[in-house]
């Protein structure tokens, strides 16, 4: 599985301080996370991981959820 897109968040007015959500397969997969467990946030980034810069510390949070459903599958550390 190839996962590629990473989330990002920010739940604050002023949108400049973004919170690391996790790797999904898509951008479809982390809009849909957002919308079932990040209800309050004020905006979004679904980004290509190649394009942008993570700290080399970072735990990788690998987030995968079924296709046409809306349920939760799996939450992996990497």
């Amino acid at each position: 599985m190839d996962i590629f897109f990473v989330l990002v968040v920010s739940v604050v007015t002023m949108p400049t301080d973004f919170k690391y959500i996790g790797h999904f397969t898509s951008c479809d997969q982390a809009d849909l996370y957002m919308e079932l467990h990040i209800p309050d946030k004020v905006e979004s980034r679904c980004l290509l991981e190649d394009y942008i810069y993570l700290p080399t510390d970072i735990k990788k949070r690998v987030i995968t959820i079924h296709d046409e459903s809306k349920g939760f599958l799996s939450d992996g550390m990497y």
